[in-house]
């Protein structure tokens, strides 16, 4: 026997050295009978059990977990003789990870027993971590209770960066699957101390290659996409494309194993699986069920990847586009090319067609109404989110009425998730409370959100119809009530013309409204194809004019750019961003104020669009006013830019235009011609593409820049407008 282990009884092993007083020995001489005392309490079954015992420890009872490892085949035995056995391995782990700092739960020895070649008991026992919970648990938890981003983000940084030290202390799991991993609860939703557990499987490297990395990470249960960003946090950059390759050959190996397990197992699968089927909430949602709210950019996060989320869409999603677009093209052409053609030929009243998105809480409500007053009584609009808590949607109902009571048209919208879907009954209790409480006092209600989008929710456009149920109700019932929708998002047309035939004949549409970004080219004159902001105006106006029981009329009831620098809070960015790397997605603020002021020109002088909504007031990520610091709220460029705007041409006229050919890059003058109340006429004029010189056509008594200060000498036409004031020319010249 080997000089180092300790005789315990018909047992040997060893034990740290704060458990080898003689009375703790005497117990665990006999530790079958301790297991099966009535006061033992079984944590989990199997054939290797795990049975929670008291011993007592320097005067006092401290709860110990005990791992009995069953009797196993005898060329394991004679292999288990020869590097030893599960429980000495455990053993063995455990202490090489706390010496390295790495969390397990403290190892108090191993136990066990031999008769000659075989191996008849072995246990490892170890200090029991009351109240932990497992990491498959935690994502439970989140799944089915809180599914919140930050959460979520901030669970997978605890359990990578754990696994990240483990590989680093030279030791490989072999068995990392979701159960192995402890933690302990810090508060709802969230948990510290990463702990792992079932070491048996376990090696000790003195350096870890790629591949027996990927081997351990291919263990851990998570969707497609969340499982990418786990990968980059446990490598604190972008994995190397080996790690990868890797990780998906072994969890595809894995997968097959798990498949096959029930031709292997069927008495242990078909017992699992009942057991399942009782306990709905100890399953992971199913792809198209996993919906997490991300409130730091106000949406969904895509929790799987693009390439999965196209394999879960019906057939009948694509089958359906290309019908549909082929019955609507002609009537769409013949629609959008003289709407097109048309273009800032009429005069257009700019009162009241720029609105502003607000979502404070109860805690900012005050200072949110009072940038909004800055703003002048400009429409408002309000989101009623269905995942929210009933108290928080009496919150959205009383700012409603505020603004109502402040004179400013209120729009709300009626923002689904996918329980939405999965149950009408709750949807239709939600629309009911919303509209009971707001209903006779808002102008216009949209009803969905990015329906076109997975992430929110919708995965067969046919199930639209569910959220559409509950609209003749109260189109009877409140037949002054305007519904406008479907709140599509981007430049996917082929996608809203087939959800357009998902909305009831019963209630007509006041509007098409959408949610138009062009961000992703830059400038709203940058073209996509040959389609800038101007031609999509054009063709969703197309879209609006052609489609039975919809109002001639197109409200962009979302836009913004995000904006560079914001990390998580920007929506390009979310839901993680490495910390302390940089990146340039999004734009500057003094370009997301240009850009606001161009988007609204072109939208609305155009005449294609009656309204814009602009999303938000406030939001770190893309709002006219940051945030990052509670106590002191700085407005970005973009407010005072807009403040301007709607002070000297909010009441206004517009009257004519000079715009660039619609071709090419559209580099060039850009010229919009108004007339004040007062009878003064301004111009706004800037240079898409490469600064201009000024025009020297120009007649003018000042300029002011776009926050209104005077300009004694203009040096050139830029991407940021100017005002010309006191204009004697109100046409383009020439």
């Amino acid at each position: 026997m080997d000089s180092s282990l300790l005789a315990v009884g018909p047992y040997v092993g060893e034990l740290a050295p704060d458990y080898r007083a003689p009375e703790l020995l005497a117990q665990l001489a006999a530790l079958p009978a301790l297991l099966a005392a009535p006061a033992a309490r079984q944590v989990a079954g199997g054939r290797n059990r795990h049975v929670c015992i008291e011993l007592p420890v320097d005067g006092a009872v401290q709860p110990v977990i005990v791992k009995a490892f069953g009797r196993q085949a005898w060329l394991r035995d004679l292999r288990d003789r020869r590097r030893g056995s599960k429980a000495r391995r455990t053993w063995l782990a455990a202490t090489h990870l706390r010496g390295h700092g790495v969390g397990t739960p403290q190892p108090i020895g191993y136990l066990e027993r031999w008769e000659g070649a075989r191996l008849s008991e072995s246990y490892f026992l170890a200090a029991y971590q009351r109240g932990a919970v497992n990491f498959r648990d935690a994502l439970l938890t989140l799944y089915h209770e809180l599914p919140e981003a930050a959460r979520f983000m901030e669970l997978l940084e605890l359990v990578a960066a754990g696994v990240r030290d483990m590989h680093a202390a030279g030791f490989v799991h072999n068995d990392l699957g979701n159960q192995n991993v402890l933690l302990e609860p810090d508060g709802p939703g969230r948990w510290r101390e990463f702990q792992v557990i079932d070491l048996n499987r376990g090696r000790i490297r003195r350096e870890l290659g790629v591949r027996e990395r990927a081997r351990d990470l291919s263990r851990l249960s998570l969707p497609s996409h969340l499982l990418r960003v786990f990968m980059k946090m446990y490598w604190q950059a972008s994995p190397p494309r080996a790690l990868g390759r890797w990780e998906r050959a072994y969890r595809t190996l894995y997968g097959l194993h798990s498949r096959t397990r029930a031709w292997r197992h069927p008495l242990r699968e078909a017992k699992r699986r009942a057991q399942s089927a009782r306990e709905e909430r100890r399953r992971y949602p199913a792809p198209r069920e996993l919906w997490i709210w991300d409130e730091r950019t106000g949406q969904p996060i895509n929790a799987i990847l693009r390439k999965e989320r196209l394999a879960h869409y019906p057939a009948a999603r694509y089958v359906g586009q290309i019908v549909d677009t082929l019955r609507a093209a002609p009537g769409l052409w013949r629609s959008y090319a003289p709407l097109l053609e048309g273009t800032f030929r009429e005069p257009v009243n700019f009162a009241g067609r720029i609105g502003m998105a607000l979502h404070p809480s109860s805690a900012t409500l005050e200072r949110e109404l009072d940038l909004l007053a800055g703003l002048g009584r400009i429409p408002a609009f309000v989101r009623f989110y269905h995942h929210q808590a009933r108290e928080q949607r009496r919150f959205c109902a009383r700012l409603v009425r505020a603004l109502h009571e402040a004179a400013h048209p209120v729009a709300i919208a009626l923002v689904q998730d996918r329980r939405a879907v999965r149950e009408p009954a709750a949807w239709a209790g939600f629309v009911e409370e919303v509209l009971q409480e707001v209903g006779p006092i808002v102008e216009a209600v949209e009803v969905g959100h990015n329906v076109n989008r997975a992430k929110w929710g919708i995965w067969d456009f046919r199930e639209l119809r569910a959220l559409y149920a509950p609209l003749e109700k109260w189109h009877a019932r409140l037949p002054q009530l305007h519904f406008m929708g479907p709140g599509a998002i981007d430049f996917e047309y082929l996608a809203l013309v087939s959800v357009l035939r998902q909305w009831p004949a019963g209630v007509p549409l006041s509007a098409l409204s959408h949610h138009l970004y062009v961000d992703r080219r830059g400038a709203p004159e940058n073209p996509q194809g040959r389609f800038s902001a101007l031609e999509k105006f054009a063709l969703a106006r197309a879209i609006a004019r052609r489609s039975p029981g919809c109002a001639d009329r197109l409200v962009v009831s979302e836009v913004n750019w995000p904006l560079r620098g914001t990390g998580v809070y920007s929506p390009l960015l979310a839901p993680y961003v490495l910390p302390g790397r940089g990146t340039k997605a999004g734009v500057s603020e003094d370009e997301y104020g240009d850009y606001l002021l161009r988007y609204l020109l072109l939208a609305l002088a155009s005449g294609l669009v009656e309204r814009v909504y602009w999303w938000r007031l406030v939001a770190r990520g893309f709002g006219l006013v940051d945030d990052s610091d509670p106590a002191a709220w700085r407005p970005r460029p973009a407010y005072a830019m807009l403040q301007r705007f709607l002070g000297v041409l909010g009441e206004s006229t517009f009257l004519a235009a000079q715009l660039p050919p619609r071709s090419g890059l559209r580099h060039g003058r850009y010229r919009f011609a108004f007339r004040r109340a007062d009878g003064e006429t301004v111009v706004l004029t800037y240079a898409h593409g490469p600064a201009l010189p000024f025009p020297a056509d120009e007649t003018f008594s000042r300029v002011e820049d776009a926050f209104g200060r005077p300009v004694a000498e203009p040096g050139g036409l830029t991407g940021r407008p100017l005002y010309l004031r006191g204009s004697a020319g109100a046409l383009p010249p020439g």
